[in-house]
């Protein structure tokens, strides 16, 4: 009997992790073959992920009402674990594609408000420790909405306190530190993501992202000078560089702002959410390791979770299969060298729409395959020894 280890992360817009590892798993056994499979689903800051990980920490999902990426009310869910001691959020719930109904505008009027309010709400209760996960914004807003909400502020140049959002920056002329170190003073911040983009220049969050969030070529423009003015009011006022952290640009600049401002601990979220969830301790019992998500390119090097559990595989000599709704039709070298098998789960022509809607069955039908696959070579290999 063949242990596979069914570690997926989800396939975005289509499944969830769960639901991927279950699909994997139907496949496995409509193939008749004899397997234990052990699923460890895998997420790596995105979509889901403090669902997931609330879950595998046996903790619960709470809801509150904030404001949406532009700042109309959204429920947001959010995770408590450590026995409510550790609050576990995603920037998704808040400023992501969920609270704006999946109605795309300008990022310049964006904000991360209701962040803010979600962290304020879990202060107030007493939770002073704080995972927070990037994935899925649709703000670009450098993180300023949240930090209003916990005690930034802002003034024009006639010392008028204002409440600015990127589109209206320019009237900033100096800010206020003060109730901000105030209310955040004992919290301590985890913030988990996966891209290493700096928050300014053509790598940043308003070049690199912003078309993907609704921007046009002059809100780019917009967007890039108001993070620059931003820089530069933070490094004149505490002499640290937003654009110097690494992978600052991510959730809109967001990353940036939790490491100057919140002193926040920036993680990788694959490697943390592997780290916290004790995923080698599965790994030690499986001869197969079965990963995947939507779509496997060159970007997946940069930290996505299906790289980070093959790397974890190959340490140990294990192979590792993996599947995606989409793959390059030439695999890099880089990208195939952690697996011992890359393919597509597409089974015909299809439309986008069609093919995410057809996504489980076409997971299903590709894992009963390659599962024929594994039960020969393993059977075969038994026979041999």
């Amino acid at each position: 009997m063949v242990n596979i280890l069914i570690a997926p992360n989800s396939f975005k817009n289509s499944l969830t992790a769960e639901e991927v590892a279950d699909a994997i798993a139907q496949g496995i056994q409509n193939s008749g073959i004899k397997a234990k499979v052990l699923m460890h689903p895998i997420a790596d800051g995105g979509d889901h992920t403090s669902f997931l990980l609330t879950k595998l920490q046996n903790g619960a999902m709470h809801t509150a009402k904030v404001k949406g990426a532009y700042l109309k009310p959204t429920q947001a869910s959010y995770g408590l674990i450590n026995n409510g001691k550790t609050a576990i959020i995603e920037v998704a719930e808040t400023s992501g594609f969920k609270s704006i109904k999946q109605k795309l505008k300008s990022p310049l009027e964006s904000s991360t408000k209701g962040l803010g309010e979600l962290i304020n709400i879990c202060i107030k209760s007493g939770i002073t420790d704080f995972i927070i996960c990037l994935g899925g914004s649709v703000t670009v807003d450098g993180g300023i909405g949240m930090l209003q909400e916990l005690g930034l502020e802002f003034f024009d140049g006639n010392k008028k306190l204002v409440r600015p959002l990127p589109k209206d920056f320019d009237k900033v002329d100096a800010m206020d530190r003060g109730k901000l170190k105030e209310q955040t003073s004992k919290c301590k911040f985890t913030v988990l993501c996966d891209v290493n983009n700096p928050l300014l220049g053509k790598e940043g969050a308003a070049h690199v992202f912003g078309p993907q969030k609704g921007a046009s070529a002059d809100d780019i423009r917009i967007l890039e000078e108001f993070l620059q003015n931003f820089e530069s009011l933070t490094f004149d006022s505490s002499k640290k560089s937003l654009n110097k952290v690494l992978g600052g640009g991510a959730a809109g600049g967001l990353a940036a702002a939790f490491s100057v401002f919140l002193n926040a601990d920036l993680k990788k979220g694959a490697e943390y959410f592997c780290e916290i969830t004790d995923f080698e301790k599965s790994l030690q019992k499986a001869d197969i390791l079965i990963t995947g998500e939507g779509s496997m390119d060159s970007q997946s090097l940069e930290g996505k979770a299906p790289i980070t559990v093959a790397k974890l595989a190959i340490q140990k000599k294990i192979p590792c299969i993996a599947i995606a709704g989409k793959i390059p039709l030439e695999i890099p070298d880089e990208l195939q060298q952690y697996f011992t098998m890359l393919m597509p789960i597409g089974n015909q022509p299809e439309e986008i729409k069609e093919a995410m809607a057809n996504t489980k069955n076409n997971i299903v039908r590709t894992i009963e395959q390659i599962s024929k696959l594994i039960h020969f070579f393993h059977n075969k290999g038994q026979n041999k020894d």
